[in-house]
């Protein structure tokens, strides 16, 4: 009933006292495949900066951070640096990174990834 008045997703398992600890958080390399539709070139860009990411610093970030939707939404989803993953921390993002993702979402949306698929449905 909650979820019909407030579109914050889970809602209900998070005014219900939740066992945090038990949440269990899904490897994020599975993601890989639909982030890097966002790169013709092949060379992955830190979302906060917009450097290209060596393989061996890249990392997945959550934009608005898991302790607070816990759930891996491709939407939520972005490449980074570890440095700049592990300094943002379980902070909330500026109103200018909402919107950088909203846009790059449209563009997987629109551009990239297959409709009706399942991970259309996330987008």
């Amino acid at each position: 009933m909650l979820e019909g008045f407030n579109y914050s997703p889970r809602i209900s398992r998070k005014v219900r006292a939740i066992d945090e600890d038990n949440i269990k958080r899904s490897p994020l390399r599975k993601f890989h495949k639909h982030l890097d539709l966002m790169f013709e070139d092949g060379q992955r860009k830190c979302f906060y900066c917009n450097e290209v990411i060596d393989d061996t610093d890249i990392s997945v970030d959550h934009v608005i951070p898991w302790s607070y939707m816990f759930s891996d939404d491709l939407w939520n989803l972005v490449y980074c640096h570890k440095g700049e993953n592990s300094h943002k921390s379980n902070r909330l993002p500026s109103e200018e990174d909402i919107i950088r993702l909203e846009n790059r979402n449209v563009l997987l949306l629109l551009d990239r990834i297959e409709p009706k698929s399942r991970d259309y449905d996330q987008l």
